[in-house]
């Protein structure tokens, strides 16, 4: 499955409802990446629901590549895996 790097702050808001946006910004802070994880079992009673996960080196979750390597939540047919995720200015900086 493909991860899609998501352009700016703006895109990741999009991909959820308005009312989490604020939660989104809180979240942003301090994060090197927030990655969003999807539902994607069709036959799944939570087949699109989204989630979004902070990355960063005081996060239980440090690296882009532990985060992009699994997924969260269980049983089975509850799982997200990632989908897209958001890179900070800092962390963009870093790797350039």
């Amino acid at each position: 499955m493909t991860v899609r790097k998501l352009s700016s702050f703006q895109e990741l808001e999009e991909m959820f409802i308005p009312e989490a946006r604020e939660d989104l910004r809180k979240l942003a802070q301090g994060a090197r990446y927030i990655v969003v994880y999807q539902n994607m079992d069709l036959l799944s009673f939570w087949f699109g629901a989204r989630s979004a996960l902070k990355v960063g080196p005081s996060c239980q979750v440090q690296t882009l590549l532990e985060a992009l390597g699994g997924f969260i939540q269980e049983p089975m047919s509850g799982r997200l895996y990632p989908v897209a995720y958001w890179e900070s200015p800092e962390a963009a900086k870093e790797v350039n």
